[in-house]
């Protein structure tokens, strides 16, 4: 547009330094003032365009963000709820284990009680004791 208008211009110029007609003059500068109004409309279009671009940028770049804040906590809640759920699974098999444990060492000190009752017991017969006292 700058350089059709400094075209004009320039022809207005020339021919205002030859003997041209009022009316050419006229009509070269009616062009100009056309030439600038689509200029300025050319210029107030661009300048809404660009606001509206960056309306549109700043509203999406925060849906982003928002979306993004949402995904981060919906994570960290799922995170949350897996590893509280993660814990109480591994209380509860430590507990079973605790309770296996004990019923085995149960079993094991009856058998230990047993051999050793079996023992003395033979002990006893063999060396001609009182068989009673390994009751105790």
């Amino acid at each position: 547009m700058k350089t059709k208008a400094m075209a004009l211009a320039l022809l207005l110029s020339l021919m205002g330094c030859t003997e041209s007609s009022e009316e050419t003059k006229s009509e070269v500068k009616k062009e100009m003032e056309k030439a600038g109004e689509t200029t300025s409309e050319a210029y107030e279009e661009a300048k809404e365009s660009a606001a509206d671009s960056w309306d549109e940028t700043k509203d999406a770049t925060s849906d982003a963000y928002e979306d993004g804040k949402k995904m981060a906590s919906d994570a960290y809640e799922d995170g949350k709820e897996m590893a509280s759920d993660a814990y109480e699974d591994g209380k509860e098999m430590a507990s079973d284990a605790y309770d296996a444990t004990a019923e085995k060492a149960g079993e094991l000190k009856d058998a230990a009680a047993k051999k050793a009752h079996e023992a003395c017991v033979k002990m006893k017969e063999q060396m001609g004791g009182d068989v009673s006292e390994c009751d105790d």
